[in-house]
């Protein structure tokens, strides 16, 4: 079982530790990413950037990928779209240059993410997921995906899932353990996410609700998990 602090390799990239910083909207921008790192995280993203934006060359867009020089080659982007076309494009875009990892995004909950075929609605679309992260991987880039459990109770797809994300070539998953439509609210489905380390042999970051060290104990004793992604306590 992986205990709390011990190093992980993603891909060609070997991280100091397992605690990883999730990407949050509105928070992890490089000031809070520098303080995080300085607390010993092992991994911290971006927020979430849209491919499309990158191509429509945005002003706002291209911000949120400002990096402390201390960071290049060592924060990941996450990315998000729903056209592989686009979504390597942006891989392989001079945006991305500094960035060793792309972390795609198929779960974000929120409406005007979903309604567009993007974030969590990849989850009831394996086929045009597994497209997405194909066309990534030819980037060259490591790749890694975080996704939710389901949309629902009644169509849970982790397990499933995991193992499409692995046969595309991902060198990582991160598993949030709740349902598209729990949002952030709700205890984590642990058994989901262990079901998930079970189908897959890349390493596996379980998420939802660490609020503490004994939080995060606990995710990984009872999923297996290889490390530990920390969102709204940080």
């Amino acid at each position: 079982m992986a205990e709390i602090g011990q190093s992980i390799k993603i891909g060609d990239t070997l991280l100091p530790n397992n605690v990883l910083l999730a990407p949050l909207a509105g928070y992890t921008d490089f000031a809070f990413r520098k303080l995080c790192y300085s607390f010993g995280a092992g991994l911290c993203f971006t927020e979430m950037v849209s491919a499309k934006g990158l191509m429509y060359n945005s002003e706002a867009t291209k911000r949120l990928l400002h990096l402390a020089p201390e960071e290049e080659g060592r924060t990941a982007v996450q990315l998000f779209g729903g056209d592989p076309a686009v979504m390597r494009a942006a891989c392989e875009s001079e945006h991305l240059a500094p960035f060793r990892i792309v972390d795609i995004n198929m779960g974000c909950p929120v409406p005007k993410v979903y309604k567009n075929g993007e974030g969590s609605a990849l989850l009831a679309d394996l086929p045009q997921a597994e497209r997405i992260i194909s066309a990534c991987k030819k980037s060259g880039k490591t790749v890694t995906v975080k996704f939710r459990i389901g949309l629902d109770k009644n169509s849970i797809v982790a397990a499933e899932f995991a193992g499409m994300c692995e046969g595309a070539g991902a060198d990582m998953i991160t598993v949030h353990g709740r349902t598209r439509d729990m949002y952030y609210a709700g205890e984590p489905d642990y058994a989901q996410i262990a079901a998930a380390k079970e189908a897959v042999n890349i390493p596996v970051i379980a998420n939802g609700g660490v609020f503490s060290r004994a939080d995060a104990e606990k995710l990984l004793r009872e999923t297996g998990a290889d490390g530990v992604m920390v969102a709204r306590a940080a």
